[in-house]
């Protein structure tokens, strides 16, 4: 894809090959000598053939990550889904029913997955009559204890006999159609497959689905998906589904069309009456760690109230500021007390104050000093005395870290001596060649990471080497091309990292896919997109754009690839608009997270600048603006607008600026509603990158991407928690609710 510019570590996956090994050795009991036991206190003590023989048998935790099919647990929740799916019928993947006219669809399983919470999720293809529904899907959750809790995703009823009727148009009679519409040469097979297809105006239609193909190096790349009536060859819709960063001009429009100008968080809360409390949200300065509770607990006659905050960052405290919200009718009666993950309390308020109403205000900590931020933080609130009442409504942690030395991150151990273009000095991973030369191949994370010369060709392809003498890139004496590789090669590293470290997520398929670019594709191309393989990247024509390798772009580009093996958010109307978003969004993230450990890298909410000219890198002159989508004068920033521009570009600033507010605050300039505060990055990524995996369907729109995330944030965070509330309070300052 192209984009357009308009005015904590995971618990070890473990296989299933393993559970199962370990369960039939579980099953057959430990054969221990009569010899073997010794004499001790109470019972026999064990020696340590028996201790070895018990971890032996000590279950593994289920398998974190996809899985397979064919396995015991995949084929139990997918039955367990198709039960919930199709009641009060036989109807199962082969045998579909029909009630009253209708067919109850069939469903093809696409991918079960396991995530950190035990939670299973299962994506279903919908089938009627056995065809292929063009874009709908059904995703069923189910809970730790494999019971299903809820569904998302299509699940409209389609109208029996279209699956079986025959087409009057043979796949040949489309291709040809799709052809003349496309006005181009191919640069590979064009392909055609029938579907069933629910039309614009919302009726279901026996269509083909025809794909036609050319990135040879134009300045819009092509993949072009025509929707085709597979009676009459009328052409319903038609869209590219690759991207380009390139520039986009004209104003907003009412088709959608551009020109290119060249490129575990749960919390738990308990007391007489339960408490729910906000797990937390990191703070938008990295500095300081900020989580709330909002428990609204009500405090009875001589009960004891407590709410707990998890804290996810293992640092230690340097300083602890706590702010709390009491109303209580006697503040004589309270005892209040904090609680560190290591078991150190210290009594906040201890039965003082006599008549005064209230336990109001900040307290400075300074006895937790020295002590590890990470886990669960308790308040415990116990009234001593009879007849008088109140409810703990709120409160607050702040922790500011002790300064220590970042460690380096996982995979990433090389010596940060490469020069980049737009990011300074970066530590590249690479492998020594048989001659003593070094290539940019690393092997350190997943399955690799390649970056490759495309030699100036229309079509990237074939594996020509970038290569380095002494293993330190970007220097002067450095051949001129391998200065857009050393950018490329880190940005891939970046967002493999980000992936890893802040989502859970090995690479874009979650097994260590590998991640390949090609630089200096074809001249003065202005443009970079993913094609569902590999990036490419222009070099710019030197006027208006640089080579398109800055961070974000790399992490936007990326990032398609995560849509595509996740959600597969159709590239069209607001499923298209929501793809760029998660795009630009997860590139922020990327661009965040670099921030954090090298001083060349700025984060800021602007796209693509580093690599856009004549200001490059000035956040005011970039391709995109997620803090205020509308300074483009292209795209948008409010749902109201959505019927004037539907391009995925330009709607792409309804979820930027909404994931924006959310996470920082600030105020939407359409609408004029201002979000206070934020969630901090790293909530709003996690939170972004569940409902993207588990919670949106290919066809999804703005208001159920709004659903998806909350129900992710619900997940991760609960259902009172301070992330839910300013998810739905970022949603609604764009108009989407």
């Amino acid at each position: 894809m192209t984009i357009r510019r308009t005015e904590g570590p995971k618990p070890t996956i473990r296989t299933n090959a393993a559970s199962e090994t370990q369960a039939k050795t579980a099953a057959k009991p430990a054969t221990i000598a009569p010899n073997v036991i010794k004499d001790g206190f109470g019972p026999a003590a064990k020696t340590t053939e028996l201790a070895r023989a018990e971890k032996t048998l000590k279950p593994l935790p289920p398998a974190v990550g996809r899985l397979s099919l064919d396995s015991r647990e995949a084929q139990s929740a997918i039955q367990t889904s198709l039960a919930h799916l199709t009641p009060n019928t036989k109807t199962s993947i082969r045998n579909p029913g029909i009630v009253g006219g209708f067919q109850f669809p069939s469903y093809t399983p696409k991918s079960v997955d396991r995530d950190e919470l035990g939670m299973t999720h299962v994506r279903l293809d919908r089938q009627h009559e056995g065809v292929k529904v063009f874009g709908e899907q059904v995703v069923t959750h189910l809970d730790q204890q494999g019971q299903l809790k809820s569904v998302t995703g299509d699940q409209n009823d389609i109208p029996a006999g279209l699956g079986t009727q025959k087409p009057a148009l043979s796949h040949t009679q489309v291709l040809d159609i799709a052809l003349k519409e496309f006005n181009g040469k191919p640069d590979r097979q064009p392909h055609s497959e029938r579907v069933i297809y629910k039309d614009p105006t919302g009726e279901y239609r026996n269509a083909y689905r025809v794909e036609v193909s050319n990135t040879d190096g134009t300045d819009e790349p092509r993949r072009m998906n025509y929707l085709v009536d597979a009676n009459s060859g009328k052409i319903y819709e038609q869209f590219n589904t690759i991207d380009g960063f390139a520039r986009q001009h004209g104003a907003v429009n009412g088709h959608g069309h551009s020109h290119a100008h060249g490129a575990d968080g749960h919390d738990h809360a308990h007391g007489a009456d339960e408490a729910h409390a906000a797990a937390p949200g990191t703070s938008a300065a990295d500095s300081d760690i900020k989580a709330s509770a909002t428990p609204k607990a009500p405090i009875n006659d001589l009960a004891t109230v407590t709410s707990k905050i998890n804290i996810d960052q293992d640092v230690t405290v340097d300083q602890l500021k706590l702010d709390l919200d009491i109303d209580h009718t006697f503040k004589g009666d309270l005892t209040v007390a904090l609680t560190s993950p290591s078991g150190k309390t210290e009594t906040i308020h201890n039965r003082t104050g006599g008549s005064a109403d209230h336990i109001k205000g900040n307290f400075d900590l300074s006895a937790f000093k020295g002590e590890s931020a990470k886990g669960e933080w308790t308040l415990t609130v116990k009234d001593n005395a009879r007849r008088d009442t109140g409810t703990l409504n709120s409160w607050s942690l702040n922790i500011t870290p002790k300064a220590t030395q970042k460690p380096e991150e996982p995979g990433s151990q090389a010596k940060a001596d490469d020069t980049s273009m737009y990011s300074g000095k970066v530590a590249l991973e690479t492998t020594k060649n048989a001659d003593g030369t070094y290539q940019l191949e690393d092997k350190t994370r997943g399955k690799g990471i390649g970056t490759y010369d495309a030699l100036n060709r229309e079509r990237a392809s074939g594996q020509t080497q970038v290569k380095d003498d002494n293993d330190v890139w970007g220097e002067a004496t450095d051949p001129e091309r391998n200065r857009a590789a050393v950018d490329a090669h880190f940005g891939a590293q970046a967002t493999y990292d980000f992936l890893k470290n802040v989502l859970g997520r090995d690479s874009i398929d979650g097994s260590g896919e590998k991640l390949v670019s090609y630089v200096h594709v074809s001249n003065n191309y202005v443009n970079a997109y993913w094609d569902g393989e590999k990036m490419s990247y222009g070099d710019g024509d030197g006027k208006t754009a640089g080579p398109l390798t800055a961070l974000d772009i790399a992490g936007h580009e990326i990032a398609h690839g995560l849509t595509e093996r996740t959600a597969g958010l159709i590239y069209r109307g607001e499923s298209g608009g929501l793809n760029e978003a998660m795009s630009d969004i997860i590139g922020a993230g990327v661009e965040w997270y670099a921030a954090k450990s090298n001083p060349g890298v700025s984060f800021n909410w602007t796209v693509g600048e580093r690599a856009w000219t004549p200001t490059n890198g000035d956040d005011t002159d970039g391709l995109r603006y997620m803090d205020d989508p509308t300074k483009d004068g292209y795209s948008i920033d409010h749902y109201s607008n959505y019927p004037k521009q539907t391009a995925v570009h330009g709607s792409s600033g309804i979820a930027n600026n909404a994931f924006k507010l959310m996470v920082e605050g600030g105020t939407n300039r359409t609408s004029g509603i201002e979000v206070k505060d934020g969630i901090g990055m790293e909530a709003g990524q996690k939170i972004f990158y569940r409902a993207l995996a588990h919670y949106m369907t290919p066809s999804t729109t703005f208001a159920q991407a709004r659903v998806a995330t909350i129900n992710a944030a619900t997940d991760l965070y609960g259902a009172d928690s301070a992330e839910v509330a300013k998810v739905k309070e970022g949603w609604s300052a764009v108009g989407v609710n």
